[in-house]
Formats: structure tokens, C-alpha cells, sequence
């Protein structure tokens, strides 16, 4: 299986599996049409704009009519960009069939309803996993490999939340530890699951340097 990050981040996320399966549609068009040819499947985790852009999603269904696999929590807002026999609606924990892969849906702590995805492809196992707040009750032994949020290391978070606070300063961060995953949980997740490949997702610039830091150290 080959995964490929097209854009992760606040700007935008969108992922390809192989060249035929995609992970959320939340780039500008112009930035993924060089990808999209072979996409029969999008899988999608949540309504945010930066995973959900209603106007990309538009231009794929445009050129390519892919199929949509989401939680019945997008079906309505998906609804009034495609049809509905392009949507399939999936349950947590339960496993599908999408030609060659099976997909489970995870769900995940966001501060709105959240999938991740197990993937499946000829025995090989991935892990998707962004925008939530922890992994806790979650499980991917022996997977080949996961794409999960690296968003912030806490320490130094903490330290940037509490300097803010006393200079009386607006902070995204404070939100953020509350939503996004703290990159010594994700190292901690994959080892204790044993995962053998970290593809690092959705790295907040406040705290980058630490979190390549960190990265680097447990390589």
C-alpha cells in the first residue's frame, strides 16, 4: 500500500491510498487534480472545511464521480452536493468492502463527530487518525502503518498557553490541546501497538520545532 499526504494541516487535508482511494477532499481542487484520475473511493471524517470543502467535493463528483463513504452524521450536508446513490453511510467497528479494501470507521474525540479509518488492502493494515483529542480505547495491533495528527508537543503548549495568559493574548492553542493529539500520545499509541510506519499528520506551527524534535528523537 503507498500513502501519500497531498496537504495536512489547518490550510487543508486531503490523502491518497495507492492512486485509487482518497482521504478527505479539504484542498482547494487545484491543488488535488493531479491526483484524482484513478479515485473511485473518498472516505470522509468530518464536516470542518479544511477536511470537508464542499466546493472540491463538487468538482469531483464533476470529473471523476467517486464514491462517498462518510458517518450518517455528513449524509445530509453530503446530500445537497451528490447524489444519493454515490453515499454510503458506515457504523463504527463495523468492517465494509470497497472492491480490493476493507475500511472500518473509528470514531474519534473531536469537538464535532469524528471518523478515523482502518484500512485494509491484500493483508496490509493501515491506521488513519486525525483531529481528535486522544486515542484512548482505540487499537491498531500490528498494523503496517498509520497516518495520525502530530499537532502539538504539550509541554512546551502549556508553556505558550500560560505565557499568552499572563500577557492577557488570545491563544489557538488552548483549543487545540483540547481537540488535537499531542505527538508523544501518537509515538506512545504506535508503539504500544506495535505500528511499524508514522506517516506525521497536521503539525501546528506553535509547537513544530518541538514536535520534529520529538519525531527525530524516537526515529
Amino acid at each position: 500500500m503507498q500513502f501519500k499526504i497531498i496537504g495536512t494541516g489547518s490550510s487543508g487535508n486531503c490523502f491518497l491510498v495507492n492512486d485509487d482511494l482518497m482521504i478527505d477532499a479539504g484542498l482547494p481542487y487545484s491543488k488535488i487534480k493531479d491526483y484524482v484520475k484513478n479515485v473511485r473511493f473518498v472516505l470522509l471524517t468530518h464536516i470542518h472545511g479544511d477536511h470537508f470543502n464542499k466546493s472540491t467535493i463538487r468538482k469531483l463528483i464533476v470529473e471523476v464521480n467517486p464514491m462517498f463513504i462518510c458517518g450518517d452524521f455528513l449524509e445530509d450536508e453530503l446530500l445537497k452536493i451528490a447524489d444519493n446513490d454515490k453515499i454510503i453511510t458506515v457504523e463504527e467497528n463495523k468492517v465494509y468492502e470497497l472492491n480490493d479494501y476493507k475500511i472500518s470507521p473509528v470514531s474519534l474525540y473531536h469537538d464535532v463527530k469524528n471518523f478515523g479509518y482502518r484500512i485494509m488492502d491484500n493483508g496490509y493494515k493501515h491506521f488513519h487518525a486525525t483531529d481528535t483529542s486522544t486515542l484512548e480505547g482505540i487499537s491498531a495491533k500490528n498494523y503496517d502503518s498509520a497516518s495520525i495528527e502530530c499537532n502539538h508537543e504539550i509541554n512546551k503548549a502549556r508553556k505558550l498557553i500560560k505565557k499568552a495568559e499572563e500577557n492577557g493574548e488570545f491563544t489557538h492553542l488552548k483549543g487545540a490541546i483540547n481537540s488535537h493529539l499531542d505527538v508523544n500520545e501518537t509515538l506512545s499509541f504506535c508503539n504500544k501497538n506495535n505500528i511499524s510506519k508514522l506517516y506525521p499528520l497536521h503539525i501546528g506551527n506553535s509547537t513544530r520545532k518541538e514536535v520534529i524534535q520529538v519525531l527525530r528523537r524516537c526515529r
